[in-house]
C-alpha cells in the first residue's frame, strides 16, 4: 500500500500567509494619523482643564504603584513657576 502526499498542507499554509500579509499591510501606521493625534489631544485637554495661575493650590494624583496601601492617593502642590506655558 503507498501512501500519497497531501497536497492541502501546502495549499493550507499559502493560505495561511497570504492572510497574516494583507493583516501587516492593513496594520501600517499612517505617520499623518501620528502627528494629528497629540493636537487632538492636547486640544482636548485645553478645553477640558483651565490653565492655573502662580499660588493656585492644585491636586496631582499618585498613581498606584508609586504610594504604598495606607498612603494618600493625591498631594496638595502650589504652583509656583510656569515655564514654557506648559509646564507648571
Amino acid at each position: 500500500m503507498e501512501l500519497q502526499g497531501n497536497d492541502d498542507t501546502s495549499e493550507t499554509e499559502t493560505c495561511v500567509t497570504m492572510e497574516v500579509e494583507t493583516e501587516v499591510q492593513n496594520k501600517k501606521i499612517d505617520p499623518e494619523g501620528l502627528e494629528e493625534q497629540p493636537k487632538k489631544m492636547k486640544a482636548t485637554s485645553s478645553k477640558k482643564f483651565q490653565k492655573p495661575t502662580l499660588g493656585q493650590n492644585v491636586r496631582i494624583k499618585i498613581p498606584d504603584i508609586d504610594r504604598a496601601k495606607m498612603d494618600s492617593r493625591s498631594i496638595i502642590a502650589a504652583i509656583t513657576d510656569i515655564t514654557d506655558e506648559e509646564f507648571y
